[in-house]
C-alpha cells in the first residue's frame, strides 16, 4: 500500500491521509471506524480487511464501531474533522459517500476535499429476503402477495438512504407496488428482525445475510 503524499483528513472506501512526518508510516496502531453498528456488513469487511492491513503494515488496525447515526454520516463526520496524520480512517460506503451528502443538507464534510481514498475493498449485492413465513418463493409471487395484503406494504432496510433502500425504492417503482420503509440503525438489526418475523420482507446485503439462509438451506444456491 502506498502513502498518499498529500493532506486531506481521513478515508473513503477506506481513504487515509498521509503522515505529517517524513517518518516511516506506520510507527502505532491504526483505528478503523466503522460507522454503523457491529455485526454487519460493513463490520465484517472491516474486521477482514483490518486483519490483512495488520499483517501487511506491521502494525495493529483496530476496528472501532461508532454507530452515531446518520446511515453512518455523524460518524464520518467525525473522522473528517480527527487529526489527519493517516491514524484514524474510516471505511466508507454508498451512504456516507454518496448520498448521505446529497440527502442532508449539511452532512458537514465534503467527500472530495476532505478525503483520500485508498481504494475499493469489496462490492456487495442486496437481496430481497422474506421471512419463512410468509407464502412467496419468488419474486412475482411476492409482488402478488403485497397486491393483495394491501399497500403500502412494509419491509426492513438497513438505514434511510443506504444502497439497499434505494433499491427497495427501485424495486417498487418497476413493480408498481406501494412500499413503506422501517430504517433500522444497520443490516445485522434488520436480518435478526426478518428471522423473528417482526418485519416480513427485507433489503439486505449479502455477507449479513448469508448466514441465515445457509441455516435455512442444506446448501447455498
Amino acid at each position: 500500500m502506498s502513502r498518499i503524499p498529500k493532506l486531506s483528513r481521513a478515508v473513503a472506501l477506506i481513504g487515509v491521509c498521509a503522515p505529517a512526518s517524513a517518518q516511516q508510516y506506520p510507527t502505532r496502531p491504526i483505528t478503523l471506524v466503522v460507522p454503523l453498528p457491529p455485526g454487519g456488513t460493513n463490520d465484517i469487511m472491516a474486521r477482514i480487511i483490518g486483519e490483512r492491513m495488520t499483517k501487511s503494515l506491521g502494525q495493529q488496525v483496530v476496528v472501532e464501531n461508532r454507530a452515531a447515526g446518520g446511515s453512518g454520516t455523524v460518524a464520518t463526520r467525525q473522522v473528517a474533522r480527527s487529526t489527519p496524520d493517516g491514524y484514524t480512517i474510516v471505511l466508507s460506503y454508498t451512504s456516507t459517500f454518496a448520498t448521505g451528502p446529497s440527502m442532508y443538507k449539511n452532512a458537514g464534510y465534503d467527500p472530495r476535499k476532505d478525503f483520500a481514498p485508498i481504494g475499493l475493498i469489496a462490492v456487495s449485492p442486496s437481496l430481497v429476503l422474506a421471512n419463512k413465513d410468509v407464502p412467496v418463493k419468488t419474486i412475482p409471487e411476492l409482488i402478488a402477495h403485497i397486491k393483495k395484503m394491501g399497500e403500502p406494504f412494509q419491509y426492513g432496510s438497513p438505514g434511510t438512504g443506504t444502497f439497499n433502500h434505494l433499491a427497495a425504492e427501485l424495486f417498487a417503482r418497476t413493480a408498481k407496488v406501494k412500499l413503506m420503509a422501517i430504517p433500522y440503525k444497520g443490516s445485522n438489526g434488520l436480518n435478526t428482525d426478518l428471522i423473528a418475523g417482526h418485519v416480513k420482507i427485507g433489503f439486505n446485503p449479502i455477507p449479513v445475510s448469508r448466514g441465515a439462509i445457509e441455516a435455512t438451506f442444506e446448501r447455498w444456491p
